[in-house]
């Protein structure tokens, strides 16, 4: 049993650090309250993107299109990109959802859902998306 919770933790530890990473990479922020004061700044939205430590839809969505160079131009350019876990980052709770991986985006300025992309999509759909 212990081997198990040793286990778990170190694959909950790795996946978090992941995220962290991923967010540095891209210029993603992980912080609520700064993505939302940008987002006012720079008169964008913000575009949040949640996952969670355990899901591989998740993973393959960060790793197949959201690392893409066509997608994360686009991203940088028209939103403030704020990806969190679901379990562990701190957002209003009104933005909770037990379907993943999905993209939120907020207006900043009133705080609310403009709309939402859920599940994986590939680069071209996800484009599409973000050019609405």
């Amino acid at each position: 049993m212990k081997k198990l919770l040793l286990i778990l933790l170190v694959t909950l530890s790795l996946s978090a650090s992941d995220i962290a990473e991923f967010a540095q990479k891209m210029s993603y922020e992980t912080d609520y309250k700064v993505a939302i004061q940008k987002a006012k700044e720079s008169n964008k939205q913000v575009m949040f993107v949640m996952v969670t430590n355990y899901c591989p839809w998740c993973r393959k969505f960060e790793k197949r299109t959201l690392v893409k160079d066509e997608v994360n131009s686009i991203v940088q350019k028209k939103y403030i990109p704020l990806i969190l876990n679901r379990e562990k980052g701190e957002y209003p709770k009104k933005f909770y959802t037990k379907r993943i991986p999905v993209v939120i985006f907020i207006d900043a300025n009133k705080e609310e859902i403009i709309r939402e992309s859920l599940g994986y999509k590939k680069v071209k759909a996800f484009i599409e998306e973000l050019n609405k």
